[in-house]
């Protein structure tokens, strides 16, 4: 019988051109000079500047796969961290308004950064109307005192009595384990993990049942409101002996949000192994576009992983 996706239903100023596709939004900058798109171009805004992850690598790292197709179109924008004059900080305003989706690189674990009330509910109000927002690795440890983005991404980096958490039996059923049940969320070391997906979910359609992701943090007992969940893929942690969520989705207002371990990137790892794989970024171009509300390429590539071994692409060093 073909499964379905697990759902939980309630449960300055002045631009910089880097190079042909993206440019840097300065932290006053309104981003309302935003070059004419078509209709069929995602534009998209990488948030970072701040996190306990290399940062930094891992936006040049995006920048150069997105970079491969021609319809999507990236801006970058750089928060100020806890260290600069909080007027500074305050000043920081971007517009999410004028893009199709937003990617948060950044967390606040070692970087104590509270963005602005304005930041806030702009970020809030762009996808409860409709606007996609990718969390990306390490940005679902962000923000805790945050109550909407809590509900935005549905689960994240927290303590057992923050929220819910979520596991998925070998029938693919979904079992809550309740705020204070259970552990803390926590990871062991990374692993190339064979994960399967659940059902047809637009961002994995016509992708195998199976395959190995390179290089994945398996997140234990991801915790939060867990509210209009969707989970789009598992994968079973060697500890517990028990299947965790790796990607899902939320539904928050008009707008989506994808979010999942995938993509880490350490300050001094020696290699972008989990960011070379084939299968995280056939993923992260399709959750993309989902995201955007724009048609998914659903063709499967060449070197998409099997079940046996990893996959790497040589387009990022």
């Amino acid at each position: 019988m073909k499964k379905s996706p697990i759902i939980l239903s309630t449960i300055a100023i002045l631009f910089i051109r880097l190079n042909c596709d993206h440019k840097i939004v300065e932290a006053s900058d309104s981003a309302g000079a935003m070059k004419e798109v078509s209709k069929d171009e995602i534009r998209l805004l990488i948030v970072d500047g701040f996190s306990n992850h290399d940062w930094q690598l891992t936006t040049q790292f995006i920048v150069k796969i997105l970079n491969e197709y021609d319809d999507i179109k990236t801006d970058i924008t750089t928060s100020p961290d806890h260290l600069v004059p909080s007027e500074t900080l305050q000043k920081w305003n971007p517009d999410f308004s004028v893009y199709d989706v937003v990617l948060l690189n950044c967390n606040d674990l070692k970087n104590p950064v509270r963005w602005s009330d304005r930041v806030r509910s702009g970020l809030e109000n762009f996808v409860a109307r409709g606007g996609g927002l990718y969390i990306f690795h390490s940005a679902n440890n962000a923000f805790e005192d945050w109550e909407a983005y809590n509900k935005m991404i549905g689960m994240g980096w927290r303590k057992k009595g923050f929220g819910k958490a979520i596991l998925i039996d070998d029938n693919e059923q979904m079992k809550v384990v309740e705020t204070g049940d259970g552990e803390d969320t926590s990871h062991g070391k990374r692993v190339d993990a064979l994960v399967t997906r659940i059902g047809d979910h637009p961002i994995q359609k016509g992708l195998p049942r199976s395959w190995v992701f390179a290089d994945v943090e398996i997140y234990t007992y991801a915790r939060g409101p867990a509210e209009n969940l969707t989970v789009l893929s598992y994968a079973k942690d060697e500890k517990y002996q028990l299947n965790f969520p790796i990607e899902w989705t939320v539904k928050y207002g008009e707008g989506n949000v994808y979010n999942s371990s995938l993509g880490h990137q350490w300050i001094n790892q020696e290699e972008p192994t989990g960011l070379k794989c084939a299968a995280f970024q056939t993923e992260m171009v399709r959750a993309i576009q989902w995201l955007a509300g724009r048609e998914i390429d659903q063709s499967v590539p060449e070197d998409f992983p099997g079940t046996e071994t990893t996959s790497l692409r040589d387009n990022i060093k």
